[in-house]
């Protein structure tokens, strides 16, 4: 009966999982690595981000979060930093 039960989870769970979304965010001002870690850091403590990376190559920071999740938290993350971020777009993930 477990394994029955282990199996019908394992199945169907995956129905009725969240999508995520990923956002890319501008981030202007970033000029070395220690401006990367801060952006980082501020925007993995944010509640509901998944995960999150920014580039100094791209001036840039890549955020996963769960869809429906509100965008402006990113950007209020990133302006406590001390730079300044922009939604440069939003991509959902299967």
């Amino acid at each position: 009966m477990k394994r029955l039960m282990f199996l019908a989870l394992f199945l169907f769970s995956p129905l009725i999982w969240a999508e995520n979304i990923q956002v890319t965010i501008d981030v202007k001002g970033m000029t070395c690595p220690l401006c990367v870690s801060s952006v980082n850091q501020a925007l993995r403590k944010t509640d509901g981000v998944i995960k999150a990376k920014a580039s100094l190559k791209t001036q840039q920071a890549e955020v996963l979060v769960p869809e429906g999740f509100n965008t402006d938290e990113l950007l209020k993350s990133v302006d406590k930093t001390g730079y300044k971020g922009s939604i440069n777009k939003v991509v959902k993930q299967s």
